[in-house]
């Protein structure tokens, strides 16, 4: 029953966006509130910030040391994926900072998604059944980088919304509704999620807070979101098979 739950949810908020129409990306969205060079380097904080997830990215190569971490060898797989896609966020997001426009944000989105969608089917394979997210890390990953590629190619950012907040919704249901596979899985995808709220907290008040501080938001939404993440792998790298053995259910 708690699985056919998950599976509506995911069927009809497909339908929805069949009925919504194209969503167009907001020309504003580029304008941060920090826009200062410093060295040299346009938008400087926004661009230099983005180092952080590269140090967000480093308990995930201890967690793929670990043998206790991973009970099978596909969920290795899905946290290297997650991983290095942490880590190209640094490096796609300071690229599109440098000169934010529509085509640059194309390289910070592709990161982002390969890392919501692996990251999703890690929770599925180790919340509601192994199998099933062992399944759908590649349909996962091929859906959303035909996201971004569909609104590279035609404007329409419906396709992009979803397969970035359907995640973000479905996660807090799967811990809800279905048991840890592993010690502390519950600690470390809370502080994830509590990364995630303020991050986007923290990007939709960006000129709120430029009013205050001069660097805006958006740069500590970097520093929000790579935390999120290093607790989360952090978790990873600590966690252990709980016994009795699991059972998908």
């Amino acid at each position: 029953m708690r699985k056919l739950l998950i599976c509506g949810l995911a069927a009809g908020a497909v339908a929805a966006m069949c009925f919504v129409g194209p969503i167009a990306q907001d020309p504003a969205y580029h304008a941060f509130a920090d826009r200062r060079s410093l060295f040299g380097i346009p938008n400087f904080r926004n661009v230099a910030s983005n180092a952080a997830f590269l140090f967000a990215a480093l308990p995930g190569l201890r967690a793929l040391r670990r043998r206790e971490s991973f009970a099978e060898a596909w969920e290795r797989l899905a946290c290297a994926i997650f991983t290095a896609a942490v880590a190209a966020v640094a490096f796609g997001s300071a690229f599109y900072h440098w000169r934010p426009d529509n085509a640059m944000l194309f390289w910070d989105r592709l990161p982002m998604t390969v890392a919501f969608l692996s990251l999703f089917a890690s929770v599925i394979g180790e919340r509601m059944d192994s199998r099933w997210g062992r399944a759908l890390l590649f349909p996962l990953l091929a859906a959303g980088a035909a996201s971004v590629l569909y609104w590279r190619a035609t404007g329409d950012l419906r396709w992009y919304a979803m397969v970035q907040f359907f995640p973000a919704l479905a996660i807090p249901l799967l811990i809800a509704l279905f048991p840890p596979r592993y010690t502390g899985s519950a600690v470390a995808l809370g502080g994830l999620i509590a990364g995630y709220a303020a991050a986007k907290l923290l990007e939709g008040f960006d000129r709120q807070i430029g009013t205050v501080l001069a660097t805006g938001g958006h740069p500590w939404k970097h520093l929000a979101a790579a935390a999120g993440v290093w607790w989360y792998l952090r978790g990873v790298a600590a966690r252990r098979l709980l016994k009795p053995p699991f059972r998908p259910r």
